[in-house]
């Protein structure tokens, strides 16, 4: 990784769990269902459209790779995904695995409450934690 300075926010040394040429995948720091990642294109553009030809290419492999983890690991069933940057100007996605049952991991009980209204209002989880759910879905 480098030159990531635009993204620090996200904590992608910390965080990421996967990294790909184009496209780094990092757990969010605040989990609206178990397995939540964003997905930071490597390079600080502010438009989706600005997106170059082999970057588009390369984002449903991460895709496909990300929700073949979380229906392994989790039991995920399907998935939601957000392109919202109205605080963080540069290309990222918000993904959010989907859930029919409770899941008990980590000595905590997750639960989709099936609506992502409280996208914005979740807690940021410790550190310890979310190195947790990271070092689960390496």
């Amino acid at each position: 990784m480098k030159n990531l300075e635009f993204m620090k926010k996200f904590r992608p040394e910390e965080l990421c769990i996967k990294e790909f040429e184009h496209w780094i995948v990092c757990v969010r720091q605040k989990q609206v269902t178990l397995g939540d990642v964003v997905i930071l294109l490597k390079r600080p553009i502010e438009n989706v459209g600005y997106i170059l030809p082999e970057e588009g290419a390369e984002f449903p492999k991460v895709v496909n790779w990300y929700e073949k983890l979380c229906k392994e690991k989790f039991g995920a069933i399907k998935f939601n995904y957000m392109i919202m940057m109205m605080h963080d100007p540069f290309v990222h996605y918000h993904a959010f695995p989907r859930y029919d049952k409770k899941i008990e991991l980590f000595d905590e009980e997750w639960e989709d409450k099936n609506t992502l209204n409280n996208f914005a209002s979740t807690q940021l989880l410790e550190d310890k934690l979310l190195f947790e759910i990271r070092d689960y879905m390496k």
